[in-house]
């Protein structure tokens, strides 16, 4: 076993050394409890991870349903007033129209790459009454909103823990610094007069 691993299992359990007070003792339970926490939470969050990928992924597959791709054409060419100092393409909402799935016409802006012309097409997303929605989430967009759900889980009880913990030590250091203070003002004068006399 590392020094290391020794050091946290005298953390842990203090209760073999004959000066552990019971801050001490309080300590080693709140650190156990911060390090299996977090392990206990693994399964939890894998499980809720699991969940919100197959919720996302039920709710892809309604998208892909009840959305329609059609070609928008604009009506003007499509500019933009703010310079493109990145070096990506700039996209511009542009008005143009499309038709509905059920073969209404309907009007609106799209977003269109800047440098793009008037009546040429740019393909968009709509919904059944032809009102333009965003694209259908992705299979990859569901596993990523799976895996965000469980590690934002996990990472909250881990930070959750480790504040718990913080704050506990720096509370129970207050406590054995005034425990400290206490006893050395009673004992101090005894231990500083059996040194000045001698006696040591």
């Amino acid at each position: 076993m590392g020094e290391s691993a020794l050091r946290l299992r005298r953390l842990i359990r203090p209760g073999g050394n004959p000066l552990a007070r019971a801050s001490d003792r309080l300590e080693g339970v709140l650190l156990a409890v911060v390090l299996t926490v977090p392990l206990l939470a693994l399964p939890v969050s894998a499980v809720v991870g699991a969940q919100t990928h197959a919720e996302q992924f039920r709710e892809a597959r309604n998208q892909v349903r009840s959305r329609t791709p059609v070609t928008a054409v604009l009506m003007e060419d499509a500019v933009s007033e703010v310079p493109d100092v990145r070096g990506t393409a700039a996209v511009s909402e542009t008005p143009a129209y499309w038709h509905s799935p059920g073969g209404a016409l309907r009007t609106g802006t799209v977003a269109a790459e800047v440098g793009t012309r008037a009546r040429e097409g740019v393909r968009i997303w709509v919904d059944e009454r032809g009102e333009k929605v965003q694209s259908p989430m992705s299979r990859g967009g569901a596993v990523r909103e799976g895996l965000a759900a469980a590690a934002s889980l996990w990472l909250a009880v881990l930070f959750g823990c480790a504040g718990l913990f913080w704050g506990s030590r720096c509370l129970l250091d207050r406590v054995r610094r005034r425990s400290w203070q206490r006893e050395w003002k009673m004992f101090g004068p005894l231990w500083s007069g059996f040194r000045d006399g001698g006696q040591v």
